[in-house]
């Protein structure tokens, strides 16, 4: 049997779809839009979709997905959705496999990739989310990040909700903004909506003071005055005599329609009730002790349920949600359970058999709350950890014991937080009853971390940690690494290396925050085999000066990080991977990771990593010479210090905006910026291959003429470089010893020096530093009357500087040999540095001969934005193929 519910009447709301129409104009133009239309229950949010989907050209592709209350915690079932909906308008193409345990970006990018599938049907693309308040957080944050990366790309998307969804959607609120899209808010029917609306269904002509009546009445909510023109007879809505039925409450109605139906189809719409917005009609009239699909026609008829084709069998739908919630809540308390338990030996799914057990529950249930944490724990196991949490709040109820209940509910908060949902993680915390346990100060400092209140935090595990003394050694060692990583991002390094130590004592790998934290504290790191990640690897070989052997490491860092969905990590491996390639003079390299992770930050929320992906951005644009967009990182660094308030943060905006200050020759600013450290290190040395600050200032301190404040600072780095063997730090504190030196008259100690500083930047392989060693001997050697070394030096510094693009010392350089009386050769060649930072990054995958949809996949954005870029590119440079691009790069490097 299939019966069908009519389609719903839509009249007026000529303005909001005159609203869709303008953003899908402009996303047919290239410019992806977002539009939330919101509005409460009832209200047409889905009519007005279908309204507008129903205009649209055969030529534009639309993907439908929708959120249900019953999956909202089911990991990526919207995005699902949305891939079995490109199969179906698109050309079908590779499988697509999400993982809940996946992160967002990784998801998001996949969701990229889908919509590429699309782009050559001859129209845009409408991607519509239904009932955007029930989509499960992973997949909105996935969706988020999808649609920040849609530059050129003719993608319209339609996000309909309820303004009061728990901050659900909040991301795709803040993307529909500005010139990327709007929120559409949906208010009630006007008095000719009504009219229209009374007409649309067959109830005649309704004078306006009866539809100023009924506006009154309903507040013009579509859902509730259609229900009132379909139960009262239009005579007596247009008479104005009499009280109007009293649906301010829509159950009301809802239930008096029930009431009218037969009791084979009552009992059918209530078991459909109890199982969902959705099931299957056989469940439904099985759970309801009926026989044949028959029995639900009158409830059909009535427009209280739906029912149509579905994959797994003939469906029957509620056709809105209040429709269910009035069956549902109606039902006695008594019946209401019976049905949950029958149900349970219904259903197929064992997390829905576990679902009707619980509300079949009636009050405590220790085998059945056992039974839903072991779901937990395999829910954990997979990835879902919102789930998860679900799972366990579901069980700590079922405990008879008040310290089971707290300690799943201290579990739940804690998957939460690691979930990135710390908006619900903290409302569940209210409902943990207060206590002393280490547990749950744990848990309450990790939410206080997370939220930035880091003092707070502190006290917390501190707490946590001073009686956890019976507890798991796993948990002990989570305290360790919590308290290591706070304090690391403190600058706090003694006590950070002690927790890590710590940890290490349970668990004997080394984490990030100990390594960079035993560098900070110029502790030795040694090379071991117990580093826990490859990001860990690749910051001790970073700060242990290989340098070629960290880019390896962290380059196949990224790339692994992100095939196995782990992409925070991935965004710590690409700023290492920046920083590494800075310091070898790789600038093009370090550009476009550090320009990329950014992006990437940014568009998946990660705030908190902005201030150190700004900081190492800034760097190689300032060796360039490349003063906005250097200027530009360290304005965003700084902001993003100044929003997380962490020292790490604010020292390395510092660091970054005195490599600016010191690439343009301004002396006293960099004092002024790094003075400070110097005074607060107190002459202590840290490990020298973390950065290389104190040269710089001890250098500024020698043009201002403080050859003994240069001193001060610059020795004990000196001391710890020769103790540990650092050739690229030995390389600088010697360039700036030379310097020292030759202001004091010293000129054969500061020749002696200069040659070691050459000697150890041959031995690191260091080229950039060779040259800049070069130049300072250079200008050294014409200082002292010695024009002809001091050109052959000169010259070959400028040779690697020129072929570099170091444009600040090569200025230096031509002064040099200008004096020395020659005039160097002019580059002709059009520089990298004429294209932004993402146009030089896809010229260089491109050249390097990718495809564009490979180029897309490394860079995760649409096709559509690499030709883009590839467009502009083509003409900066003059050029019109791939072949004439690697020509253009290679004599930009070549010069």
């Amino acid at each position: 049997m299939e019966v069908l519910a009519d389609p719903p009447a839509f009249v007026g709301r000529d303005r909001e779809l005159s609203v869709l129409a303008g953003h899908l104009a402009l996303a047919r133009a290239g410019r992806s839009q977002v539009v939330v239309v919101e509005g409460d229950p009832g209200s047409g949010k889905t009519a007005l979709v279908q309204a507008f989907l129903d205009g649209l050209d055969p030529n534009t592709g639309v993907l439908r997905a929708s959120g249900e209350e019953a999956e909202e915690l089911v990991s990526y079932g919207v995005v699902e959705q949305l891939a079995r909906a490109v199969d179906r308008v698109g050309d079908a193409g590779p499988a697509v496999e999400v993982r809940p345990a996946d992160e967002p970006p990784v998801v998001g990018a996949v969701l990229v990739a889908l919509l590429d599938r699309l782009r050559d049907r001859g129209g845009p693309v409408v991607v519509v989310v239904d009932d955007g308040h029930w989509a499960d957080v992973p997949s909105v944050q996935a969706l988020v990040f999808a649609l920040r990366r849609l530059g050129s790309d003719r993608v319209l998307t339609l996000v309909a909700a309820r303004p009061h969804d728990g901050g659900r959607i909040d991301r795709l609120r803040g993307l529909a903004s500005g010139d990327r899209g709007r929120t559409l808010r949906l208010g009630g029917l006007g008095v000719d909506g009504l009219v229209a609306l009374g007409r649309a269904l067959g109830a005649g002509e309704l004078p306006p003071p009866a539809a100023q009546r009924l506006l009154a009445h309903t507040g013009g909510v579509p859902l509730h005055a259609r229900a009132l023109f379909e139960e009262v007879d239009p005579a007596l809505l247009r008479s104005m005599e009499g009280p109007l039925p009293s649906p301010m409450s829509y159950a009301v109605l809802v239930l008096g329609r029930l009431s009218q139906c037969p009791p084979g189809a009552r009992a059918v719409v209530a078991a459909a009730a109890v199982l969902g917005e959705r099931s299957r009609l056989t469940d439904a009239v099985d759970l309801a002790g009926e026989t044949g699909a028959e029995v639900v026609a009158p409830a059909v008829t009535a427009k209280l349920v739906t029912i149509g084709p579905a994959p797994d069998g003939t469906a029957l739908r509620f056709p809105h949600a209040l429709i269910r919630a009035a069956v549902y809540h109606d039902l006695d308390l008594a019946d209401r359970m019976a049905l949950h338990a029958r149900a349970a030996r219904i259903v197929d799914a064992p997390d829905e058999v576990l679902r009707h057990r619980v509300a079949a529950a009636g009050g405590s249930d220790r085998g059945l709350a056992d039974e839903l944490r072991a779901l937990a724990g395999e829910q954990v196991e997979r990835g879902e950890r919102s789930r998860a949490a679900a799972t366990l709040i579901s069980a700590a109820g079922l405990y008879p014991d008040a310290a089971d209940r707290t300690r799943g509910l201290l579990d739940a908060v804690e998957l939460l937080v690691l979930a990135g949902e710390r908006s619900r993680a903290t409302e569940l915390a209210r409902a943990v009853p207060g206590g002393r346990s280490a547990h749950e100060r744990f848990v309450r400092g990790l939410l206080a971390f997370t939220a930035g209140r880091t003092s707070e935090a502190e006290q917390l595990l501190l707490a946590a940690w001073a009686v956890a003394d019976d507890t798991d050694p796993g948990f002990r060692a989570g305290v360790c690494d919590a308290l290591c990583h706070l304090y690391y991002l403190q600058l706090r390094t003694t006590e950070s290396v002690e927790w890590g130590n710590r940890a290490l004592a349970v668990d004997p790998r080394q984490s990030v925050s100990l390594v960079t934290s035993l560098a900070l504290a110029g502790r030795s790191i040694a090379p071991t085999a117990e580093l826990a990640t490859a990001v860990a690897r690749g910051a001790r070989l970073l700060w242990t000066e290989d340098h070629a052997g960290a880019r390896t490491e962290l380059a196949g860092a990224v790339t692994a990080l992100r095939a196995g969905g782990m992409f925070v990590a991935s965004l710590h491996a690409q700023g290492y991977l920046a920083l590494t390639q800075h310091r070898m003079g790789a600038w093009d390299g370090a550009v476009a990771d550090a320009t990329e992770a950014v992006a990437l930050a940014e568009d998946a929320e990660q705030d908190w990593m902005l201030a150190r992906l700004h900081s190492y951005a800034a760097m190689p644009h300032a060796a360039r010479g490349e003063w906005d967009r250097a200027d530009a990182h360290v304005a965003a660094a700084t902001a993003a210090a100044a929003a997380t308030g962490l020292p790490l943060d604010r020292v390395g905006a510092t660091v970054a905006a005195a490599n600016v200050a010191d690439a343009r020759g301004a002396h006293t600013r960099v004092v002024e910026l790094l003075g400070p450290l110097a005074e607060r290190a107190a002459g202590r040395a840290g490990e020298p291959g973390v950065s290389n600050w104190p040269c710089m200032l001890a250098d500024a301190l020698v043009h201002l003429g403080r050859p003994d404040d240069a001193d001060r600072v610059l020795a004990p780095f000196e001391r710890r470089a020769a103790e540990l063997g650092r050739r690229v730090a030995l390389t600088a504190a010697g360039r700036v010893r030379g310097r020292v030196l030759a202001t004091r008259g010293d000129v054969i100690g500061a020749e002696r020096a200069l040659r070691d500083a050459a000697d150890h930047a041959r031995g690191a392989g260091a080229e950039i530093d060779v040259a800049l060693t070069a130049l300072t001997h250079g200008a050294l050697l014409r200082r002292s009357g010695r024009r002809r070394a001091a050109a052959d030096a000169l010259g070959a510094a400028r040779a690697v500087l020129d072929r570099l693009g170091a444009r600040p010392a090569l200025e230096r350089c031509d002064e040099e040999l200008a004096a020395c009386g020659l005039t160097p050769t002019r580059r002709t060649a059009r520089e990298p540095g004429a294209l932004t930072p993402r146009e030089l990054c896809v010229a260089r995958l491109a050249a390097s001969g990718m495809s564009n949809p490979e180029v897309a996949a490394e860079l995760i954005v649409s096709l559509n934005t690499v030709e883009f870029h590839l467009r502009n590119v083509y003409a900066k440079f003059g050029i019109r193929s791939r072949a004439q691009l690697r020509g253009a790069l290679r004599g930009a490097d070549d010069g």
